[in-house]
């Protein structure tokens, strides 16, 4: 059922909607004030400390249906009461909160009972590899980026800079997948380490990096399509060990709330 968290909980309709409220509150806090926001020279652009980590857990935990419903009214609600009023409500960025809270549960379910945990780590240490390489090469081949109407010129020191950060936040996010497997191996989570990071990248990849700079191309406009896409894939780097690491931190605190059995769709 669409409204079944994926592990098959234990919550009764009434709990699940108070926890669904609980949870766009929390959204909403981790969106909108303890995150990096609308910085003025690329307004497209959110660092939010857990916001989209929530929102995937309300949708393993709850349901697709709580998911998309927690994603959107987190970002209507924050819209209203914290953002900046000039900067405008923009139905495309609530599309994509709305998808990430629907999608991930289809993608954690799809993935969580794979037991090849090499496999995993090496399809993500490629793309990793390869997303590196292509914005390395992309910054190097470029030598201006496109902001609305204004042209910035890249120096060489910045295109060795970003690739560089990358590497490193790559090289951290690696390592604490295999030390949170290593780790917590013993310890029964209802979805291993590995297969959670896995998945994290995976709904990074759909949702946020293509999905959402796609939306974020009709809203802010396609002339700055290349500087949104390259944006999102940087955040992409923080975003995934980010979402991990409380990703796994919430299921240890909530797995006593789990049947051992299955949940199906």
């Amino acid at each position: 059922m669409l409204t079944k968290g994926l592990l098959n909980n234990k919550l009764t309709t009434i709990q699940k909607i108070c926890l669904a409220g609980l949870f766009i509150a929390i959204v909403t806090i981790l969106q909108k004030v303890l995150a990096i926001n609308y910085i003025p020279i690329v307004p497209f652009l959110r660092i939010s400390l857990g916001g989209p980590a929530m929102i995937i857990f309300s949708s393993i935990f709850l349901g697709p249906i709580y998911g998309l419903f927690i994603g959107a009214a987190s970002d209507v609600l924050g819209y209203f009461l914290l953002d900046p009023k000039m900067m405008g409500f923009f139905p495309q960025i609530t599309a994509i909160y709305a998808v990430l809270g629907s999608v991930s549960f289809f993608i954690f379910w799809l993935f969580k009972n794979i037991k090849n945990s090499k496999l995993m780590l090496i399809i993500e240490g490629v793309s990793f590899a390869l997303l590196i390489a292509g914005v390395a090469l992309y910054l190097f081949l470029t030598p201006n980026l496109q902001l609305y109407s204004s042209t910035y010129t890249l120096l060489l020191w910045q295109k060795i800079l970003i690739p560089s950060i990358l590497l490193v936040l790559f090289s951290g996010l690696f390592a604490s997948s295999i030390l949170f497997n290593n780790h917590y191996k013993k310890e029964t989570l209802p979805i291993n380490p590995i297969s959670i990071s896995f998945s994290c990248f995976i709904v990074e990849v759909l949702v946020m990096v293509i999905f959402g700079s796609l939306m974020k191309g009709f809203a802010f406009g396609f002339k700055t399509y290349p500087m949104i896409l390259l944006c999102q894939i940087i955040v992409m780097f923080i975003n995934i060990p980010l979402n991990t690491w409380l990703l796994i931190l919430l299921l240890r605190i909530t797995k006593r709330f789990y049947n051992s059995e299955e949940a199906s769709i």
